[in-house]
């Protein structure tokens, strides 16, 4: 078998990172249909799938060498930077920021019904056990709040109508 220039891997390399680029160009430039909910596969698997396909070429063609594998560790080191660029180039679209408002609004409210239920199952367990639920707890600690502020009310009162009365300041 031959053995791998270093120009010809680098040249697969950039054919990579520009293949890539432009599949993503085109998934980011496509509007999803408004009524379905978007799929996480459709916008992956294009890019995911050429990237293997490459790699099994590569070493279809080429054996392992300790400069294969050298150059192998740049690559991903060179694949990992493009990527990031890239990544943080299509999160900071405003149509990245819609999709994950879509797929957050879901999560909420597919989970919705489950926390209720949680809750009514921990509120029935704390109530069978005779402990206080958390807003009970915080019931409670309202009224405390509110009998505190009531008092201090009253002490500035009478404070005031003593000072009335006789000019003298309350002990």
């Amino acid at each position: 078998m031959a053995e791998a220039r270093p120009d010809a891997l680098f040249e697969m390399w950039r054919k990579q990172v520009e293949d890539s680029t432009q599949a993503w160009t085109r998934l980011l430039s496509r509007e999803p249909p408004a009524a379905t909910p978007p799929d996480p596969t459709v916008f992956w698997r294009p890019v995911l799938d050429q990237g293997l396909q490459t790699w099994a070429k590569l070493f279809g063609q080429t054996p392992a060498t300790p400069e294969l594998l050298t150059q192998w560790k740049q690559f991903l080191d060179q694949w990992i930077e493009a990527w990031s660029k890239i990544l943080g180039q299509a999160m900071g679209t405003e149509q990245f920021a819609k999709l994950m408002g879509q797929s957050l609004d879901q999560v909420l409210v597919l989970q919705a019904p489950f926390r209720k239920a949680a809750e009514q199952h921990t509120e029935q367990a704390l109530q069978a056990l005779g402990l206080p639920s958390r807003n009970q707890v915080t019931a409670v600690a309202k009224q405390i709040v509110e009998l505190e502020e009531r008092i201090e009310r009253l002490e500035d009162r009478i404070d005031a109508v003593l000072r009335r009365l006789g000019g003298k300041e309350p002990t």
